[in-house]
């Protein structure tokens, strides 16, 4: 068989490969943090004149935002999860192909397998190429950067001097790289110190002057693209540094040593492994080449400062901008494209000796034992229900397990008009009781005091541990494991298998655990009767079938409110053996006009529009449970009840 069609064969089925993973099921996963937001920017169609004008964050480029809207317009796809992560599923894929590509013109199939086949399978970018985020195009682009900037590093060494257009791409991929993520910025300054010195040392005066004047272009085309974000950032590092609470990420002593592990294949034994290996080879080509790797292969060399400067650029920047404590994961993905050239020339480097077929042999090995190494993992991340939290089965549970009409209380408030009114159950209600965030307002609004009087008055009937917020400065709040009857777990699955075997890619996994596998305590009503019955009440009640829950935090009433639109259903519980004559008391406000409602047989009840009133009634009520009907009279409005109240007649 011809050797071209050898070629694209190896080439196609790494290229397939790294499809398969990244365009599988991509509505799976349920949204989370930005990737709300890109979904509700294609749902609400945004303008991108106005995202661009004013953009919703001091510390991002909305660059990526726009990717999304793009897309969706050009293919014509309603907003869905899927839609949104197609575009940077697709800019995964190109980066595994540029890799491919750019390795095997450089140094031949072996290492284009090698570098293609590692960054195809790898656990860390197949995760970031799924997701509607900054960091699959900030390695794209990056790629660009580190890839592209080696080559011209090198030919300028060599004497070579370099056209304009070969500055204006490296240009253009470095201001897209930068725009991606300011994460990239001290890489890009490495990029930048190792193109400018490269021709320092290899031109002669004249083309030195030249060289200059052309990096003089290119430095001022980045600041002129950059500078409103550069000072946008920095308004932003001066918030953060007055406020430690700022700054976002997991400690850097648990996030600093697990980089390269990650970058490799995970923090495991299998990662620590292949990253020993591939340190190995390093080591190796070093020493033959006595200290300078550059010397028998400047491509080798030049991708090797790219690689190390710009891990050493990166952990001191996010070192000082995380104050020294914080990190996460993803800061230093735009180092990734760099040290996996590096790594994987240093295997082809390494085989040098071993004559062109069996050198061939040998990069392909390597690459088929990552495959196999990396395989499973990089097929849980295309399994994972939730990036962390897995909203749809949680869902699921809820709606399965509780009873139509109750009410969960979650222990952060951005979760029920977030992610869990995106993901919102079809029998239940997702509530908060008050601001939990920040720690101020967890203390001012006295959260776990508040939050334990709702469930003790049945406002509540069941509790989602979900963020564990706070659990640092004031302990993990254990009154639900005393308190409810029940406890579940509902279970991201390939969360859970990622993170116990170490190849979970994003410090959450690890950090917040009830994320992976989410707690919920919850009583039944029979649970919730007993209780009542020993503490000597006569009646207890609960909202069922017809009713809304509604909370108007953003007024600063934190109250929820149940409202009836039609008809709803009261399950009430008489707890004595005999019939018990009881004072009922309504308060509430009607919306759109005044609202008349009938409860049981008894006489309609009067409310007037946009004012809470309370009225009684008498009811007399038999042993065992009985359903308590509720009919709004006339069209139109709505009745919003604040409170309810059965006590027994005087």
């Amino acid at each position: 068989m011809d050797n071209r069609w050898i070629k694209i064969g190896a080439l196609g089925l790494v290229l397939a490969l790294a499809a398969g993973l990244r365009f599988a099921d991509l509505s799976r996963s349920a949204v989370r943090s930005d990737e709300i937001n890109f979904l509700n920017y294609v749902e609400r169609n945004q303008s991108l004149v106005d995202l661009w004008r004013t953009p919703p964050w001091f510390n991002q480029i909305p660059l990526a935002d726009s990717v999304p809207i793009v897309w969706a317009r050009l293919t014509r796809q309603a907003a869905g999860e899927a839609v949104i992560r197609q575009p940077f599923a697709l800019l995964g894929w190109l980066t595994v192909a540029f890799g491919a590509l750019w390795a095997t013109r450089r140094r031949g199939l072996g290492a284009g397998l090698l570098l293609g086949a590692w960054l195809a399978i790898l656990p860390f970018h197949v995760y970031h190429s799924r997701e509607a985020y900054y960091y699959v195009m900030a390695m794209l682009f990056a790629s660009g950067m580190a890839w592209r900037g080696a080559d011209l590093a090198v030919k300028l060494k060599a004497g070579g001097c370099l056209r304009a257009r070969e500055y204006a791409e490296w240009t253009a991929w470095t201001l897209l790289a930068c725009m991606s993520h300011m994460s990239v910025w001290v890489v890009a300054g490495v990029a930048w110190l190792l193109l400018a010195g490269a021709g320092w040392a290899g031109q002669a005066a004249a083309g030195r002057k030249r060289h200059g004047l052309a990096m003089g272009v290119v430095t001022a085309a980045l600041a002129l693209g950059m500078v409103r974000w550069v000072l946008r950032a920095l308004y932003e590092m001066k918030r953060a540094a007055a406020d430690p609470s700022a700054h976002i990420g997991s400690a850097f002593d648990f996030v600093g040593p697990r980089v390269l592990p990650f970058f490799a294949g995970g923090a495991n034994p299998i990662g620590i492994a292949i990253l020993a290996a591939a340190l190995a080879a390093a080591g190796w080509v070093f020493w033959k080449s006595r200290g300078r790797p550059g010397r028998g292969d400047p491509l080798y060399g030049a991708v090797a400062w790219m690689a190390l400067g710009g891990l050493a650029g990166s952990y001191l920047y996010i070192t000082a901008v995380g104050g020294g404590d914080k990190a996460k994961l993803a800061y230093f993905a735009a180092n990734l494209p760099a040290f996996l050239a590096f790594a994987a020339f240093s295997f082809d480097r390494a085989f040098s000796g071993a004559g062109e077929k069996r050198r061939l042999a040998l990069d392909a090995g390597i690459a088929a034992a990552l495959v196999v190494l990396l395989a499973v993992p990089a097929w849980q991340v295309t399994r994972l229900e939730g990036k962390t939290t897995a909203y749809r089965v949680l869902r699921a549970w809820l709606d399965a397990n509780l009873a139509p009409g109750d009410a969960v209380v979650v222990d952060r408030w951005y979760e029920p008009w977030n992610e869990m009114a995106r993901y919102a159950p079809s029998n239940v209600f997702v509530t908060f009781t008050v601001p939990d965030e920040p720690y101020e307002n967890y203390v001012g609004y006295n959260w776990r005091k508040t939050t334990q009087t709702a469930f003790e008055r049945n406002e509540a009937q069941a509790f989602i541990r979900i963020a564990r917020n706070h659990e640092k400065r004031a302990g993990l709040w254990t009154w639900p494991e005393k308190w409810f009857a029940h406890r579940a777990v509902v279970t991201n699955m390939a969360g859970v298998w990622l993170r116990d075997t170490g190849f979970a890619p994003m410090e959450e996994f690890y950090s917040e655990t009830n994320r992976v596998a989410t707690e919920v305590f919850f009583d039944t009503h029979a649970d919730v009767a007993a209780r009542a019955r020993a503490a000597g009440q006569d009646a207890v009640w609960f909202f069922g079938a017809g009713w809304r829950l509604f909370k108007p935090w953003q007024q600063g009433d934190f109250a929820d409110y149940r409202v009836l639109e039609g008809e709803g259903a009261l399950e009430v519980h008489n707890l004595r053996d005999v019939p018990v004559k009881l004072t009922g008391e309504v308060v509430a406000a009607a919306m759109g006009g005044e609202q008349r409602v009938r409860i049981g047989e008894l006489s309609p009840l009067a409310f007037p529009d946009g004012r809470l009133e309370r009225r009684t009634f008498a009811l007399e009520l038999p042993p065992g449970v009985q359903t308590l009907r509720w009919k709004k009279l006339g069209s139109g409005g709505a009745l919003l009840v604040r409170e309810f109240r059965l006590e027994r007649a005087e």
